[in-house]
Protein backbone atom coordinates (compact mmCIF):
# COMPACT_ATOMS: atom_id res chain seq x y z
CA UNK A 1 0.00 0.00 0.00
CA UNK A 2 1.20 3.51 -0.83
CA UNK A 3 1.17 6.62 1.35
CA UNK A 4 1.76 10.30 0.65
CA UNK A 5 3.17 12.83 3.12
CA UNK A 6 2.35 16.43 2.23
CA UNK A 7 5.48 18.37 3.19
CA UNK A 8 6.01 20.95 0.45
CA UNK A 9 4.96 24.11 2.28
CA UNK A 10 7.56 26.83 2.97
CA UNK A 11 6.62 27.24 6.63
CA UNK A 12 6.30 31.02 6.39
CA UNK A 13 4.69 31.34 9.84
CA UNK A 14 7.67 29.54 11.35
CA UNK A 15 10.25 32.00 10.10
CA UNK A 16 13.05 32.65 10.96
CA UNK A 17 13.33 28.96 11.96
CA UNK A 18 12.48 27.73 8.47
CA UNK A 19 15.09 29.92 6.82
CA UNK A 20 17.64 27.34 7.96
CA UNK A 21 15.59 24.16 8.49
CA UNK A 22 12.59 22.99 6.41
CA UNK A 23 9.44 22.57 8.48
CA UNK A 24 9.30 18.73 8.23
CA UNK A 25 12.78 18.51 9.76
CA UNK A 26 12.24 20.86 12.68
CA UNK A 27 13.09 18.87 15.82
CA UNK A 28 10.37 18.09 18.33
CA UNK A 29 11.51 16.11 21.35
CA UNK A 30 14.84 15.45 19.62
CA UNK A 31 13.28 14.07 16.43
CA UNK A 32 12.31 15.68 13.12
CA UNK A 33 8.56 16.17 12.79
CA UNK A 34 8.44 13.95 9.72
CA UNK A 35 9.69 10.99 11.78
CA UNK A 36 6.50 11.03 13.85
CA UNK A 37 4.45 10.99 10.64
CA UNK A 38 6.41 8.09 9.17
CA UNK A 39 6.13 6.12 12.42
CA UNK A 40 2.35 6.50 12.32
CA UNK A 41 2.17 5.39 8.69
CA UNK A 42 4.26 2.31 9.43
CA UNK A 43 1.74 1.10 12.01
CA UNK A 44 0.02 -0.13 8.85
CA UNK A 45 2.15 -3.14 7.96
CA UNK A 46 0.90 -3.00 4.36
CA UNK A 47 2.66 0.29 3.65
CA UNK A 48 5.64 -0.44 1.39
CA UNK A 49 6.16 2.96 -0.25
CA UNK A 50 5.92 6.50 1.09
CA UNK A 51 5.99 9.45 -1.30
CA UNK A 52 6.94 12.79 0.26
CA UNK A 53 5.78 15.97 -1.48
CA UNK A 54 8.62 18.49 -1.26
CA UNK A 55 9.46 21.94 -2.59
CA UNK A 56 11.00 24.34 -0.04
CA UNK A 57 14.58 23.23 0.76
CA UNK A 58 13.82 19.92 -0.93
CA UNK A 59 17.50 18.90 -1.11
CA UNK A 60 17.80 19.06 2.67
CA UNK A 61 14.74 16.84 3.15
CA UNK A 62 15.93 14.42 0.49
CA UNK A 63 19.35 14.17 2.12
CA UNK A 64 17.85 13.45 5.54
CA UNK A 65 15.53 10.74 4.24
CA UNK A 66 18.28 9.19 2.15
CA UNK A 67 20.51 8.82 5.21
CA UNK A 68 17.69 7.63 7.49
CA UNK A 69 16.52 4.39 5.86
CA UNK A 70 13.52 2.46 7.18
CA UNK A 71 13.31 -1.31 7.02
CA UNK A 72 10.85 -2.78 4.52
CA UNK A 73 9.66 0.58 3.17
CA UNK A 74 10.77 2.83 0.32
CA UNK A 75 10.67 6.57 0.98
CA UNK A 76 10.77 8.74 -2.15
CA UNK A 77 10.59 12.51 -2.46
CA UNK A 78 8.67 14.14 -5.30
CA UNK A 79 8.90 17.81 -6.20
CA UNK A 80 5.49 19.51 -6.32
CA UNK A 81 4.16 23.01 -7.01
CA UNK A 82 2.77 23.70 -3.50
CA UNK A 83 -0.75 23.30 -4.84
CA UNK A 84 -2.19 22.84 -1.35
CA UNK A 85 -3.22 19.46 0.07
CA UNK A 86 -5.36 18.39 -2.87
CA UNK A 87 -3.23 19.60 -5.74
CA UNK A 88 0.02 18.14 -4.41
CA UNK A 89 -1.60 14.81 -3.60
CA UNK A 90 -3.20 14.59 -7.05
CA UNK A 91 0.12 15.51 -8.70
CA UNK A 92 1.91 12.59 -7.03
CA UNK A 93 -0.97 10.17 -7.61
CA UNK A 94 -0.93 10.89 -11.33
CA UNK A 95 2.85 11.11 -11.70
CA UNK A 96 3.28 7.65 -10.15
CA UNK A 97 0.44 6.18 -12.21
CA UNK A 98 -1.47 5.01 -9.14
CA UNK A 99 -4.90 3.42 -9.29
CA UNK A 100 -5.39 2.15 -5.76
CA UNK A 101 -6.42 3.36 -2.30
CA UNK A 102 -3.90 5.84 -0.90
CA UNK A 103 -3.08 6.97 2.65
CA UNK A 104 -2.47 10.71 2.93
CA UNK A 105 -0.79 12.43 5.88
CA UNK A 106 0.07 16.03 6.68
CA UNK A 107 3.76 16.53 7.31
CA UNK A 108 3.49 19.04 10.14
CA UNK A 109 1.43 17.30 12.83
CA UNK A 110 2.85 15.66 15.92
CA UNK A 111 0.63 12.90 17.26
CA UNK A 112 0.53 9.16 17.74
CA UNK A 113 -2.17 7.14 15.97
CA UNK A 114 -2.49 3.65 14.57
CA UNK A 115 -2.95 4.06 10.83
CA UNK A 116 -3.34 0.29 10.55
CA UNK A 117 -6.61 0.59 12.47
CA UNK A 118 -7.70 3.42 10.20
CA UNK A 119 -7.14 1.25 7.12
CA UNK A 120 -9.01 -1.67 8.67
CA UNK A 121 -11.96 0.56 9.57
CA UNK A 122 -12.00 2.17 6.12
CA UNK A 123 -12.32 -1.17 4.38
CA UNK A 124 -15.29 -2.12 6.54
CA UNK A 125 -17.18 1.04 5.63
CA UNK A 126 -16.98 0.49 1.87
CA UNK A 127 -16.98 4.27 1.37
CA UNK A 128 -14.79 6.39 -0.89
CA UNK A 129 -12.83 8.10 1.88
CA UNK A 130 -12.15 7.92 5.61
CA UNK A 131 -10.74 10.70 7.79
CA UNK A 132 -8.97 10.18 11.11
CA UNK A 133 -10.63 12.36 13.74
CA UNK A 134 -9.68 13.43 17.24
CA UNK A 135 -11.43 15.36 20.01
CA UNK A 136 -10.31 18.92 20.57
CA UNK A 137 -11.15 20.72 23.83
CA UNK A 138 -14.49 22.45 23.45
CA UNK A 139 -12.91 25.79 24.31
CA UNK A 140 -10.65 25.39 21.25
CA UNK A 141 -13.33 24.39 18.73
CA UNK A 142 -13.39 27.82 17.09
CA UNK A 143 -9.77 27.28 15.97
CA UNK A 144 -10.51 24.06 14.07
CA UNK A 145 -12.59 22.66 11.27
CA UNK A 146 -14.95 20.12 12.87
CA UNK A 147 -17.39 17.52 11.55
CA UNK A 148 -20.89 16.27 12.10
CA UNK A 149 -20.72 12.50 12.47
CA UNK A 150 -23.78 10.24 12.09
CA UNK A 151 -22.75 6.69 12.87
CA UNK A 152 -19.63 6.15 10.78
CA UNK A 153 -20.48 8.76 8.14
CA UNK A 154 -19.37 12.37 8.14
CA UNK A 155 -22.35 14.41 6.97
CA UNK A 156 -20.88 17.89 7.28
CA UNK A 157 -17.59 19.75 7.63
CA UNK A 158 -17.77 23.09 9.44
CA UNK A 159 -14.72 25.36 9.31
CA UNK A 160 -13.92 27.15 12.60
CA UNK A 161 -17.51 27.51 13.83
CA UNK A 162 -18.51 29.64 16.82
CA UNK A 163 -18.80 27.39 19.84
CA UNK A 164 -22.60 27.58 19.97
CA UNK A 165 -22.87 26.37 16.35
CA UNK A 166 -20.25 23.62 16.44
CA UNK A 167 -21.79 20.22 15.52
CA UNK A 168 -19.09 18.43 17.54
CA UNK A 169 -15.54 18.78 18.80
CA UNK A 170 -14.22 16.21 16.30
CA UNK A 171 -11.45 17.58 14.07
CA UNK A 172 -9.36 16.25 11.19
CA UNK A 173 -6.23 14.61 12.64
CA UNK A 174 -4.28 15.01 9.40
CA UNK A 175 -4.52 11.41 8.18
CA UNK A 176 -7.02 10.05 5.68
CA UNK A 177 -7.57 7.33 3.11
CA UNK A 178 -8.83 7.94 -0.40
CA UNK A 179 -10.15 5.42 -2.88
CA UNK A 180 -9.44 6.08 -6.58
CA UNK A 181 -13.03 7.31 -6.87
CA UNK A 182 -12.31 10.00 -4.26
CA UNK A 183 -9.05 11.00 -5.95
CA UNK A 184 -11.02 11.39 -9.19
CA UNK A 185 -13.06 14.10 -7.46
CA UNK A 186 -9.93 16.23 -6.99
CA UNK A 187 -8.95 18.39 -9.99
CA UNK A 188 -5.29 18.82 -10.91
CA UNK A 189 -4.87 22.38 -9.68
CA UNK A 190 -4.39 24.30 -6.45
CA UNK A 191 -7.11 23.00 -4.14
CA UNK A 192 -7.56 22.17 -0.46
CA UNK A 193 -8.87 18.66 0.13
CA UNK A 194 -10.15 19.36 3.63
CA UNK A 195 -12.23 22.45 2.79
CA UNK A 196 -13.06 22.06 -0.92
CA UNK A 197 -13.31 18.30 -1.55
CA UNK A 198 -14.33 16.65 1.71
CA UNK A 199 -17.50 18.79 2.12
CA UNK A 200 -18.70 17.62 -1.31
CA UNK A 201 -18.02 13.97 -0.44
CA UNK A 202 -19.91 14.46 2.82
CA UNK A 203 -22.97 15.84 1.04
CA UNK A 204 -22.96 12.76 -1.18
CA UNK A 205 -22.59 10.34 1.76
CA UNK A 206 -19.22 9.08 0.55
CA UNK A 207 -16.92 9.79 3.49
CA UNK A 208 -16.46 8.19 6.91
CA UNK A 209 -14.79 9.31 10.11
CA UNK A 210 -12.81 7.24 12.60
CA UNK A 211 -12.28 8.76 16.05
CA UNK A 212 -8.91 8.24 17.71
CA UNK A 213 -8.33 8.70 21.42
CA UNK A 214 -5.06 10.65 21.40
CA UNK A 215 -3.19 12.20 24.31
CA UNK A 216 -1.15 14.45 22.03
CA UNK A 217 -1.96 16.28 18.81
CA UNK A 218 -0.37 19.51 17.73
CA UNK A 219 0.18 21.29 14.44
CA UNK A 220 3.57 23.01 14.38
CA UNK A 221 2.38 25.66 11.94
CA UNK A 222 3.49 28.67 14.02
CA UNK A 223 6.45 29.47 16.25
CA UNK A 224 4.12 29.42 19.26
CA UNK A 225 2.69 25.97 18.47
CA UNK A 226 6.18 24.69 17.68
CA UNK A 227 7.48 25.69 21.11
CA UNK A 228 4.37 24.21 22.70
CA UNK A 229 4.90 20.95 20.81
CA UNK A 230 8.37 20.57 22.28
CA UNK A 231 7.09 21.17 25.79
CA UNK A 232 4.22 18.70 25.41
CA UNK A 233 6.32 15.97 23.79
CA UNK A 234 8.82 16.13 26.64
CA UNK A 235 5.99 15.54 29.11
CA UNK A 236 3.94 12.94 27.20
CA UNK A 237 6.21 10.91 24.93
CA UNK A 238 9.40 9.10 25.99
CA UNK A 239 12.63 10.67 24.70
CA UNK A 240 13.82 9.23 21.42
CA UNK A 241 16.25 10.34 18.77
CA UNK A 242 16.70 9.14 15.21
CA UNK A 243 18.70 10.19 12.21
CA UNK A 244 22.37 10.39 11.32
Amino acid sequence: MKAIILAAGPGTRLRPLTYAIPKPLLPVGGRPVIDYVIDNLLTCKEVDTIYVAVSHMKEVIENYLRHTPRDHVKVETINTLCWETGGDMKTIYMEKGLNEPIIVAYGDNVTKIDVGKLVEFHRKTGLDATVALFKVPWEDVERFGVVHLEGDKITEFVEKPPLEKAPSNLANAGYYILEPSAVDAIPLRRIKTESEVFPLLAKEGRIAGYVFDVNLWIDIGTTHSYRLANKLVEKILPPEKTGP
